[in-house]
């Protein structure tokens, strides 16, 4: 049995509930199967691969809902979501109101669960193994539509199972850049992990 395993039910049949038979659901597993498969490979670690799965499961669990309900969900449960993301607004909130969902609901208290599940939409300073390995595997998913026209995600996604910081890298860069291609504002967040990571460089 594992630490969790009451947690992945419940995460399993409430993707079904929401999103049965929408693209959505599909990527929500794909994305937790790909993120159990890169801490199995390179940690191997049981539990860390255990977390990466609740994680996956729990990333977009609100992202089909709209911005107003998403906006008033965190009015009415007093969800903590930082100035940025609510000023930035987008697709911003449905990652703090999942992160509040495992928390409050399924009293979920694992610190790196939550993190990773927050800040799976931008990055954030001093990420963990976690954070980037849902990070990547959210963004490279190939059952994302947008992934099919980029000819390098096969190879991002197998080098993602022995090199995950060159990845993390290269998608951290790859969603800033264009973020900032479509004129939108950058999440601090997102800004202060590419500082740090090219502060670390030189």
């Amino acid at each position: 049995m594992g630490q969790f395993d009451s947690a992945i039910s419940h995460l399993e049949k409430e993707t079904e509930k929401r999103y049965s038979g929408k693209p959505l659901a599909r990527h929500i597993r794909s994305v937790a199967e790909f993120a159990r498969r890169i801490a199995g490979s390179l940690i191997k670690s049981d539990l860390l691969a255990e977390k990466a799965y609740v994680a996956g499961l729990a990333h977009d669990l609100y992202k089909g809902f709209s911005h107003k309900e998403l906006r008033d969900l965190v009015v009415a449960e007093f969800v903590p979501v930082d100035e940025d993301s609510l000023r930035i607004g987008g697709g911003l909130l449905h990652a703090p109101v999942a992160a509040h969902y495992i928390r409050t609901r399924l009293k979920i208290t694992d610190d790196e669960i939550l993190s990773a599940v927050y800040y799976h939409t931008t990055g954030h300073l001093n990420a963990t193994t976690l954070d980037k390995i849902l990070f990547c595997a959210d963004y490279l998913d190939p059952w994302r539509e947008i992934r099919a026209s980029e000819p390098d995600v096969p190879a991002l996604t197998r080098q993602a199972l022995v090199d995950l910081e060159e990845v993390y890298c290269t998608v951290l860069y790859r969603k800033l850049a264009y973020t900032l291609s479509k004129g939108r504002p950058l999440h601090p967040n997102g800004v202060a992990a590419w500082n740090q990571i090219c502060l670390k460089l030189t």
